[in-house]
């Protein structure tokens, strides 16, 4: 018994497979929020065309595109028979990192997305400190370029440089009435100021 249950339950979603086919073919795909990537790479990704059957257009289609960096969120739609809605949330490139890529405003690296950066330009050596750039970033909106080294931050403001052994120091500082110097070192006992 069971065996013909199972055969009968085969037939039956190979049925409903043809008959959305021939009945309920994807007409439209449209897809909503697109910024910087091309609808037709993320319909490619999600493996989405028109003449797909509509009933079998699944969210677990969307499993690819939740890999790439460039997407914060998608959710996929079926407004009415025929029809499929791709809705993306792209992340937003804000600070560019040297060899062309940026950080979002979330902490992820964008792939090719420093000219799409409108923050400071980020230099430095050894691991990318990406909180704490982020951090800066919000704090000195001003600032022409974030700096990081093994020594600490350096903040490159349009009349002056500040620097820092620990991030802490420069976010304080960043809420404060700064004097007029052109280089500012902050450290655990005080602030150095020089002319």
């Amino acid at each position: 018994m069971a065996p013909m249950r199972t055969i009968l339950a085969l037939l039956l979603l190979a049925t409903l497979y043809v008959a959305s086919l021939v009945l309920f073919p994807v007409e439209k795909v449209e897809v909503v929020g697109l910024r910087h990537l091309k609808p037709e790479d993320l319909l490619a990704k999600a493996r989405l065309h028109p003449g797909d059957p509509w009933l079998w257009v699944l969210p677990q289609r969307l499993a690819p595109l939740q890999k790439d960096p460039w997407i914060a969120e998608t959710r996929l739609e079926k407004p009415r028979p025929g029809a499929v809605r791709l809705y993306v949330r792209e992340r937003k490139p804000l600070l560019p990192l040297p060899g062309g890529d940026a950080l979002s405003e979330d902490g992820v690296v964008l792939p090719g997305a420093g000219p799409l950066a409108p923050g400071p330009k980020v230099e430095g050596k050894g691991p990318l400190p990406k909180e704490d750039l982020l951090k800066l970033a919000r704090a000195y909106p001003k600032a022409k370029a974030l700096r990081y080294t093994p020594a600490g931050f350096w903040v490159v403001l349009d009349q002056s440089t500040l620097f820092a052994p620990e991030v802490r120091f420069l976010l304080e500082y960043a809420q404060v009435e700064r004097p007029s110097a052109s280089r500012v070192y902050l450290y655990s006992w005080g602030v150095s100021v020089r002319p």
